[in-house]
């Protein structure tokens, strides 16, 4: 302020008068006085006049300032240039000072009011007192200082005088008679009265003359506030409860100074007063100059203002320029209306769409209310003119740069800005603190609830989603990343903060833009409004289907999280529904799709999820802050969790199953891998569980194992599934009715599956028709064998044979089948339990040879050789038979021969010698199947029951008259058969032979030289029923006797 700015002490003794003599009527001897004053002044100082332009523009029209950029050198006691009202300057000798017919007035008198030097001091001097020099305007505050108090007396003289009713009709009646006809402003006897009425009604005055006499009407106004009437009536209270008069000059000039402090107050006054306030601050906002201590503190940087308008755009070194401009902008964002720019521009669409409904014109409308009603007619395809578009963002831009422009945030966040946020600066920097504390997991470092309903309007009301250049915070940290990766994006609906979302994660995006843009986020994400492009391709669905508001600009408060409908979660449950009237527009789903693979990336983003998560969160998952990680963590977790939160997360889960676009962990590092393996599933556009399926199937290629953040982002979410069925969609989708009708004690994904998978061999050893469909038997086929591969998948197995791995398979890799491999080699080394499960394993893997992963990808070009025809769960039955040949696959061989060997271990173990002896087993070995133990191998005791059987029938009858059925026996001359070719599929034997410390390759290597002599002799003393059953085959396929 120029009072604070003035070391001059004649300014200050100015000061020092007792402002409460303001309304003092200038005497008669005004005149008189002036014409003493004015002579001696000019006899005393020889001077050069500096002016400069300052126009106004209205339209297309300019109109000149109180000024004109002129050099005025002296001639005797006179200046070259003198002004009259119309603002141009008189050439040549300036009237004489009486009243002439060219004059307004009398009024027209010379006084001290232009620039003029003398030695070392400044002073104002004028050649005419006119309405041109009262509106002249100080160049630097402290100028004032070099008026006397005499001077600036004469001059407040003067002007009360000038606007006294009966003066002013008169001076006013050659530029604007017409004109103040038709504004019906009546004349009082009062001073003031007629030019308030003027001034009110100035937009409706067209004629260029008139409205340049009125334009300096404003600015002599403008110079003191006691010269409007009502002013004072309705503020003196006010002025002086809040101490805006005191220091002011009772006959003197008060530059603005009780205006401008009520302005600060302006939140306070009284509702009269306010009205006044407003009012007058409407008119200021003509030009900057009316606003004396804007104007002054600004000087400097006035090139960086529009002198029409209060553009703030630009950021302003001096502190004291940015105060004052913080002062208008309060009562800006409490009138809308004196924001010239915002009313003028969008006048026409205020009042077309009603956006001052139920409110008088007499009362204030917020600035934000305005918005509110603007954005929503934007919102809903109603066309707004582009000026009154750029003035909407324009104002935006305020509402987001100071937290003390919303008086919610003023109220509601005090106390959380003095403890989280205290000593920041202005330029968004509190807002986004205070957004910031809305995140926390701890209670005690989050802002209060009002707090956060605060924020959130104001998020609204400035529409910070919409366009990222609305917030300063956003626009600094994140215009690098805008330049390097969205610079050919269109600014505005919210098209640049998309382009922006999608970058999080990637190499492109700063820490700090990431930061900011999640901040914003984090509140569009709790309301589907406050994203154009989604509302506006589901507002329709969201009506109809989830009871969301048909107008944008609702109350905030009715879509809040705690009380109002989460209408996104609503849409995206509907997204692939399979009754066609249920299903959403396909311009919505796309937006559905591209707003939840967005806010994936974080749990801040899912309000649903965070807000029941959060006690979860600070318990669980505190240290882990990263992003994303905090859904894996609560994932992970799953089983500690809250009921709600874990019914949130689990949902969530599902639909990463069933899209994997909204897993970020895969899509951020499979990209490459789903473009190359999972072309055809990428061009569907549709997932439903097909990109992860295939992700499953090609993680063991040579590319994918190289890529080994891939392949463990996959492995992570099959090992998540493992929690839950639901968590595999194809899975899910085919066995969900079947798993409750026959599983409904299930809990985990691996109680399912054992508990199908038993369901489906019982069914199939007795023949039966299936309960499980087919579609259900493969994908639980395609379970099993995932499960197969890598040891961590099957839970159960991995517990129990924890510490076995550790001593008979300690460098195995946990992959490609290998670590069960190794515990099928070592199986009479392990313990108790992890022997039991081996069993339980192998018994199913032998009996469905579509679960056996090593068999299956060892094999897998042998398989498409010789047993492309057969269903892979006989895959082992068919290699078998083409195991000898000699095109045979040797690495294939040893697992098929190993699975042999298991197979002799335990009839279970054999469907097909289950099958064909299924009725001499009971009739012939019923003591020993009695006495069987439930999931330990009996060691081939059943095969040497039936084969005892066999030997014993046929040494007494015809080979032909067989005791077995045909189909047992035939059965069992396999099995012989292959005994006989090798002594390993045999287990009697291979336990006789470890008795008596007989190399297994020593047998092997005899076998090579001759393997029935070979065997005979080295089983000779205990095995003579073995050679007996040798000889039984031998006998069978024509061979004879082998004798001794």
């Amino acid at each position: 302020m120029w009072n604070n700015r003035s070391s001059s002490s004649k300014a200050g003794n100015c000061r020092a008068v007792i402002w409460k003599q303001f309304h003092e009527i200038p005497s008669p001897a005004y005149h008189q006085s002036m014409r003493q004053v004015v002579p001696e002044f000019r006899r005393q100082h020889r001077y050069k006049v500096h002016t400069r332009n300052v126009g106004v523009s209205r339209g297309q029209e300019t109109f000149p300032g109180p000024h004109q950029v002129q050099d005025v050198e002296e001639r005797g006691s006179e200046p070259a240039i003198a002004w009259n009202e119309s603002g141009k300057p008189f050439r040549g000798k300036p009237p004489s000072i009486g009243p002439t017919p060219d004059r307004d007035s009398d009024l027209d008198l010379p006084v001290i009011g232009s620039r003029a030097q003398h030695e070392s001091r400044h002073e104002y001097c004028s050649t005419h007192l006119r309405v041109g020099f009262l509106t002249c305007p100080p160049q630097q505050g402290n100028e004032l200082g070099g008026i006397s108090e005499g001077c600036q007396h004469t001059i407040w003289r003067h002007t009360m005088d000038l606007i006294n009713d009966a003066n002013l009709n008169n001076i006013s009646q050659r530029s604007c008679g017409h004109d103040l006809e038709n504004l019906k402003c009546k004349v009082t006897d009062r001073s003031g009265t007629l030019l308030a009425c003027i001034l009110d009604h100035r937009d409706n005055i067209h004629s260029s003359p008139c409205k340049a006499f009125i334009q300096r009407l404003e600015w002599v106004a403008f110079s003191d506030f006691r010269l409007i009437a009502h002013f004072l009536d309705a503020c003196s209270s006010n002025i002086d409860r809040y101490m805006c008069g005191r220091l002011q000059p009772s006959e003197s000039l008060t530059q603005g100074q009780t205006l401008a402090c009520l302005q600060q107050h302006i939140d306070k006054l009284d509702e009269q007063c306010q009205k006044q306030i407003y009012h007058l601050s409407e008119i200021q906002a003509d030009n900057i100059i009316m606003d004396r201590q804007l104007y002054l503190a600004c000087i400097n940087d006035h090139s960086n203002i529009e002198l029409t308008g209060w553009s703030v755009d630009h950021w302003l070194g001096n502190t004291a320029c940015q105060e004052q401009l913080l002062r208008r902008q309060k009562v800006i964002a409490r009138d809308y209306r004196v924001s010239k720019g915002l009313a003028r521009s969008c006048k026409e669409d205020i009042k077309a769409f009603h956006c001052r409904r139920d409110v008088s014109d007499e009362k204030d409308i917020r600035l934000a209310q305005i918005l509110l009603c603007l954005e929503g007619l934007l919102r809903n395809g109603t066309k707004v003119t582009k000026d009154c578009q750029m003035e909407m963002v324009e104002h935006r831009k305020i509402l987001m740069e100071d937290y003390r422009l919303s008086p919610e945030i003023v109220s509601q966040c005090s106390e959380d800005i003095t403890k989280f946020c205290n000593g920041l600066e202005v330029g968004g920097k509190t807002i986004h603190c205070l957004m910031e504390h809305t995140r926390p997991r701890k209670k005690r470092e989050r802002v209060s609830f009002k707090c956060q309903r605060a924020v959130e309007t104001l998020v609204k009301e400035a529409d910070a989603g919409e366009d990222w250049r609305v917030d300063p915070v956003l626009r600094e940290a994140c215009k690098p990343v805008v330049d390097n990766s969205c610079k050919d994006v269109r600014g505005g609906d919210a098209r640049v903060m998309s382009c922006l979302m999608e970058k999080l994660g990637t190499d492109h995006m700063t820490e700090a833009c990431e930061l900011a843009l999640v901040q914003i986020q984090y509140f569009v994400a709790r309301d589907y409004k406050l994203d154009p492009q989604l509302y506006r391709q589901c507002r329709d669905d969201a009506v109809r289907l989830c009871h969301a508001k048909k107008v944008w600009a609702d109350d905030t408060a009715s879509m809040d999280p705690e009380r109002g409908p989460l209408v996104l979660p609503c849409l995206y449950r509907y997204a692939y529904h399979s009754q066609k009237n249920l299903k959403l527009k396909v311009s919505c789903l796309e937006e559905i799709r591209r707003v939840m693979r967005q806010r994936a990336i974080s749990v801040d983003l899912q309000p649903e999820i965070e807000e029941v998560c959060l006690e979860d969160l600070a318990l669980n998952c505190f240290e882990k802050t990263n992003r994303g990680e905090e859904m894996v963590c609560l994932q992970d977790n799953l089983e500690r969790l809250t009921r709600e939160c874990k019914s949130a997360v689990t949902n969530f889960t599902e639909d990463q199953a069933q899209h994997v676009e909204l897993n970020p962990e895969i899509m951020a590092v499979c990209q490459g891998v789903m473009e190359k393996h999972c072309e055809a599933e990428l061009k569907m556009g549709r997932d439903e569980g097909d990109l992860m399926e295939c992700l499953i199937e090609h993680k063991n290629e040579p590319d994918v194992r190289a890529n080994y953040k891939c392949r463990a982002a996959v492995e992570h979410f099959q090992l998540i599934s493992l929690k839950n069925y639901h968590f595999t969609y194809k899975f899910k989708e085919a066995c969900r009715p079947h798993v409750q009708r026959f599983c409904p004690d299930a809990r985990t994904k691996y109680d399912v599956i054992r508990c199908l998978s038993e369901k489906v061999r019982n069914d199939t050893l007795r023949e039966s028709k299936h309960s499980i469909p087919r579609e259900c038997r493969q994908q639980l086929r395609a379970q099993l064998f995932q499960q197969r591969e890598n040891i961590n998948f099957d839970p159960v197995l991995r517990d129990a044979c924890q510490k076995d791995i550790i001593e008979n398979c300690p460098d195995v890799p946990h992959g490609a089948g290998q670590v069960l491999e190794c515990l099928q080699i070592n199986k009479a080394r392990l313990t108790p339990r992890c022997h039991r499960a081996i069993f339980n394993v192998e018994k199913q893997e032998l009996l469905d040879s579509s679960g056996d992963y090593t068999l299956l990808t060892t094999c897998r070009h042998m398989i498409r050789q010789f047993c492309h025809e057969e269903d892979e769960a006989h895959a082992l039955e068919c290699l078998k038979r083409y195991k000898d040949e000699k095109t045979f696959d040797s690495k294939c061989k040893v697992i098929v021969v190993r699975r042999m060997i298991e197979q002799n271990q335990d009839y279970r173990f054999n469907p097909l010698l289950q099958k064909g002896c299924h009725q001499d087993i009971p009739k012939f070995c019923a003591e020993v199947v009695a006495t069987e133990p439930k999931d330990l191998e009996l060691e081939g005791k059943v095969i040497k029951c039936l084969k005892v059987v066999l030997i014993h029938y046929s040494a007494q009858i015809k080979f032909r008259e067989r005791k077995l059925r045909l189909e047992c026996e035939q059965q069992m001359a396999t099995i012989l058969r292959e005994a006989a070719l090798n002594y390993q599929l045999n287990p009697l034997l291979m336990a006789m032979c470890k008795k008596e410390s007989v190399s297994p390759f020593f047998i092997s290597a005899l076998l090579q030289l001759g393997w029935s002599t070979a065997v005979r002799r080295v089983a000779i003393e205990h095995c003579d029923e073995l050679v007996g059953g040798v000889n039984y085959w031998w006998r069978g396929v024509g061979g004879g006797d082998l004798g001794e």
